[in-house]
């Protein structure tokens, strides 16, 4: 049995659907939310919210907290702006330096100890175009198989 259609988002390919779907679960949500508000306020009394109420929007507090805000966001500008600043300080020390290095390349007797296998193998191993690999139950190579690949008639 093939699944609704609501579960299937590919099927539902038009942009106005997908927004609409997009509405509707958001609506549902923020209802669902509204369910458990007569809970949340009564939890809220309970561990004595009425205060904040009272200390925040009756007496003003909120000012203060606006206040606060605009602090923290000045503090966040700050950092903001002097991480901006070092990023463009090592741009323009490090532009068009690299001082990074590839690894060096494995040679194939380290390969060959690894996996406990003479150096030829390995080289057969390399240069094939493709492997299958069988591991036995501890996970070590059982064995390399490399298959012989039909090469595409040209023409």
């Amino acid at each position: 049995m093939k699944p609704p259609i609501i579960d299937r988002p590919v099927v539902v390919h038009l942009r106005r659907h997908k927004i609409v779907y997009a509405a509707l679960t958001a609506a549902f949500w923020a209802f669902w939310f509204y369910l458990w508000l007569p809970l949340l306020a009564l939890l809220a009394w309970w561990l004595g919210f009425e205060q904040a109420y009272k200390y925040m929007v009756v007496l003003g507090g909120y000012q203060d907290f606006l206040k606060l805000l605009g602090v923290y966001a000045a503090i966040i500008a700050t950092l903001g702006g002097a991480l901006i600043a070092w990023a463009a300080y090592n741009i323009v020390r490090f532009r068009g330096v690299e001082r990074r290095s590839p690894p060096a390349p494995v040679a194939v007797e380290e390969i060959a100890g690894i996996f406990a296998v003479d150096g030829a193998e390995v080289e057969r191993w390399q240069g094939a175009r493709r492997l299958v690999v069988t591991h036995d139950e501890h996970g070590h190579i059982a064995r390399v198989d490399t298959p012989i690949q039909a090469v595409p008639a040209q023409g």
